[in-house]
């Protein structure tokens, strides 16, 4: 079966974890047997130094020179889409002409003739150009959900609402990474033409993630780390844009005041210049908690798991989400969880088991919470345990790819 994976998140080589966990999957595809190749697509631009003269050139040509040719054995193909400049002379759709770089890059790759399927993340943008690239491919499409697509993206773009609507029309499979992201695509549906997405988890590296075998252990991770160990330390590891609820856990933070007293939030999430990026450090000193936060920036799986090991609490107030794998990471790093009632979260946490469920955007909710977890270290300890349990029933990633592949086995060929 040779898979074409449709993305924007991948590894980059300034940004190794960027879609780290759709890597990973591809990875174990291709250990079942699969041949997967990965189409990151790009601003065109000219040779010669030539995209020095515009801007969108220029921001091809960088996006290009992040990108890999190969990453730990997996092929990553370098699409440019052209749209016709200047742009504010022309009128360009960029999903329409995206959709016919595709094709055309496809048509033209030796490597990519023969693909039985176009797996395209992302309902109503990656998979929107897919499901318009496919019907002159001739080969499936399946399309997965992951979370913005369905909640944040289409109610603040209603013309996005359009995009779903034909994905849910032509894609062959319909995929989403949770059970409740499923269930929440289907509402966007038309009643007569209601279709089953099926759920494929992501996975977590079990051998990896695990929790802290003893005191000596996390002292020695504390000082890796330069984390005195007179403090507790909460983590929250998710991007730096409000849809996390950063604002949220900094106001709690500061609300709390000295029922944190011994305790610190680090922050682990990489810097970005896209417009709706925060400064964290800014954010933290803003709102006068700047001596109870640490910004840890981004950190590669092995040195992550370590913080996890001199952390004592996770904490994720996130808006929406398909399936945080932060929160599985920290679940199977034995570690307690207050994180939002969102996406697939209660699907992994059970209120007062395996950590606390909260509200979106509720402080108040957020505050009792953490307060409930940071000053009751036997609970903290009874939460983590169960996490790690629970943690371990949702699968490897290999175990997840296993029935994505086995499904995408079965389904009928298409004429």
């Amino acid at each position: 079966m040779k898979i074409l994976v449709l993305t924007p998140n991948y590894p980059r080589k300034n940004a190794l974890m960027n879609g780290v966990f759709i890597h990973q999957q591809v990875k174990a595809l291709q250990e079942l047997g699969a041949e997967c190749h990965v189409m990151l697509l790009h601003n065109w631009y000219p040779k010669f130094g030539l995209h020095k003269y515009h801007p969108h050139w220029q921001n091809g040509f960088e996006q290009c020179q992040s990108y890999f040719d190969e990453y730990e054995g997996v092929h990553v193909h370098h699409v440019p889409v052209a749209l016709r400049m200047p742009d504010r002379l022309f009128k360009n759709d960029f999903y329409r002409q995206a959709a016919q770089a595709v094709v055309k890059y496809v048509k033209r790759s030796k490597q990519l003739e023969g693909a039985d399927w176009l797996y395209a993340h992302f309902l109503t943008d990656y998979a929107y150009i897919g499901a318009l690239a496919v019907k002159e491919l001739k080969i499936k499409l399946a399309a997965i959900a992951r979370g913005d697509d369905v909640h944040a993206w289409p109610e603040q773009q209603p013309q996005l609402v359009h995009h779903l609507k034909h994905v849910f029309a032509n894609a062959h499979v319909l995929l989403a990474n949770s059970g409740r992201l499923a269930s929440d695509a289907q509402k966007w549906m038309d009643a007569v033409a209601i279709r089953e997405v099926r759920t494929v988890y992501n996975g977590i590296s079990h051998d990896k993630f695990v929790p802290v075998q003893s005191e000596t252990e996390k002292k020695i991770c504390l000082e890796r780390f330069g984390l005195a160990p007179a403090y507790k330390y909460m983590i929250c590891v998710a991007t730096p844009v409000a849809l996390k609820g950063w604002k949220e856990l900094l106001t709690a933070v500061k609300n709390m005041g000295e029922q944190l007293a011994n305790w610190k939030l680090l922050m682990v999430a990489p810097r970005r210049s896209a417009p709706d990026a925060l400064d964290l450090e800014a954010l933290s000193r803003e709102a006068g908690v700047g001596d109870k936060t640490i910004y840890m920036g981004q950190l590669d799986p092995t040195e992550l798991a370590k913080l996890y090991h001199a952390s004592d609490l996770f904490v994720l107030p996130s808006y929406n989400e398909g399936m945080a794998n932060s929160l599985l990471e920290a679940m199977a790093s034995g570690l307690a969880c207050v994180v939002t009632d969102v996406g697939g979260h209660a699907e992994v946490i059970e209120n007062g088991k395996d950590g606390i469920l909260v509200a979106p955007r509720n402080v108040a909710e957020l505050e009792n919470a953490l307060g409930t977890a940071c000053n009751n270290p036997a609970l903290l300890q009874q939460y983590g345990v169960n996490a790690r349990k629970r943690a371990l029933e949702f699968g490897t990633y290999a175990e997840n790819a296993k029935r994505l592949y086995d499904f995408l086995e079965r389904y009928p060929k298409v004429n």
